[in-house]
């Protein structure tokens, strides 16, 4: 029996938005509820990726939902989406804002999960622990404040009030949970965080739905690639994945005509990336829209993943959440990047690494790999038997709950 029965899931992001966060946050509710606990979710009204809030959630101020049998809470937040830095920013003040009138949703649970995107909804739980008592997980996924800094999107002197905030509102947690060994290092280390409050709570898969499937000729058909060896991108496309080197890498293998290149998902490049295919002519590439239920069946199709990162000293530090989807469909992985993503799938025998940004080497691995199908077999079943070993979403959050009750 847990230690801690009755939980509440505080998040900006849910299903039935699409994103790794999404994913991420049901499977990890479903194992919450698994393992005994009585699970709750207080979230915004779906908008991402497009910044448009989805049909049947327009012209509602709060609205009371269930997923996967889990009750969920919705609230009005302004959408929005993009590089519009001032309409992002309106876009995660309006849901805190908005949460912080729900904090009494606090007063019956034993501990609030907080997905700390952006920093400040951690303040819901922070409060929660003054008036009710109730401790609370800071989770943070990324590197949101480096990265804001890196990008040019926060000032110096108000990256530094960001980073001191964080610090802040880690400090007053029971862990401080994050998906990167780099990021635990990290937070020790800059933010003087005590080793002891971290918690390791990686990307997993749900091994239940993801998983190997026979090719699928039909869909294959329906997107105009059936019979070519497909190297597709699958997700979210944002500015940080640097998805652009895989039009580099097609314009470089554009006369073999049996290779393909896919890019499933939407994101705010996607516009970028396909006005660049369309003008420059690169005809070898594919777009297409990517619901969280066609996963596998576009992995059927798939005969190598490009999982990419752009050249950035924050995303060194991460593990991409599209690397283990595709891992687990036994689909090897082409990493562009650097990083412990790139590190598990070299070091697992699961796929190759290539250069971040460099399109000269992801066509170079791209061609080796079409013309080796033994080593794409080889790769195949080394990342089915990682993934059922270490990335299964059952046994990571089991792992967490003992680390997170050893704390407290």
């Amino acid at each position: 029996m847990p230690k801690y029965k009755n939980w509440l899931i505080a998040t900006q992001y849910y299903y039935p938005e699409r994103g790794a966060a999404q994913v991420r946050l049901r499977a990890f509710a479903q194992e919450l509820k698994k393992a005994g606990c009585n699970v709750k979710v207080l979230t915004g009204m779906p908008n991402y990726p497009e910044g448009i809030l989805q049909n049947g959630f327009k012209g509602k101020f709060t609205m009371n939902d269930t997923v996967d049998g889990i009750p969920v809470k919705r609230l009005w937040l302004y959408p929005a989406a993009g590089r519009n830095i001032i309409k992002r920013l309106f876009n995660y003040f309006t849901f805190t804002f908005h949460a912080l009138f729900h904090l009494r949703a606090a007063r019956k649970v034993d501990i609030i999960f907080i997905e700390s995107q952006p920093v400040f909804l951690s303040y819901y739980g922070l409060f929660a622990k003054w008036l009710y008592k109730k401790p609370y997980i800071y989770n943070t996924p990324d590197l949101q404040v480096e990265q804001s800094g890196e990008r040019g999107w926060m000032l110096g002197n108000i990256v530094k009030l960001a980073r001191r905030m964080e610090k802040q509102l880690m400090m007053n947690s029971l862990s401080v949970s994050t998906v990167t060994h780099a990021f635990i290092e990290h937070f020790i280390k800059e933010l003087n965080i005590p080793r002891e409050k971290m918690s390791f709570l990686p990307n997993g898969v749900d091994l239940d739905f993801m998983h190997p499937l026979p090719y699928d000729a039909g869909y294959a058909k329906r997107i105009g690639i059936e019979g070519k060896k497909v190297f597709t991108f699958a997700g979210t496309i944002a500015y940080n994945h640097g998805a652009d080197v895989i039009l580099e890498a097609a314009k470089l293998t554009k006369e073999h005509n049996d290779i393909v290149y896919l890019i499933a998902g939407s994101g705010a490049e996607r516009a970028t990336l396909t006005e660049k295919a369309k003008k420059e002519e690169i005809n070898n590439v594919v777009f297409t829209d990517l619901p969280f239920i066609d996963v596998p069946t576009v992995m059927s199709i798939t005969y190598a993943a490009l999982v990419t990162v752009r050249d950035m000293d924050v995303a060194k530090k991460i593990r991409s959440a599209k690397t283990f989807p595709a891992l687990a469909c036994g689909v090897p992985v082409i990493y562009s990047g650097e990083g412990e993503s790139a590190d598990i799938v070299v070091q697992n025998g699961c796929g190759v690494q290539t250069a971040p940004g460099d399109g000269a080497d992801l066509a170079r691995a791209v061609l080796e790999l079409a013309a080796n199908p033994v080593l794409r077999e080889q790769f195949s079943k080394a990342g089915i038997a990682l993934t059922e070993r270490e990335f299964s979403w059952k046994v990571i959050t089991e792992n967490w709950l003992k680390e997170v009750e050893a704390i407290s």
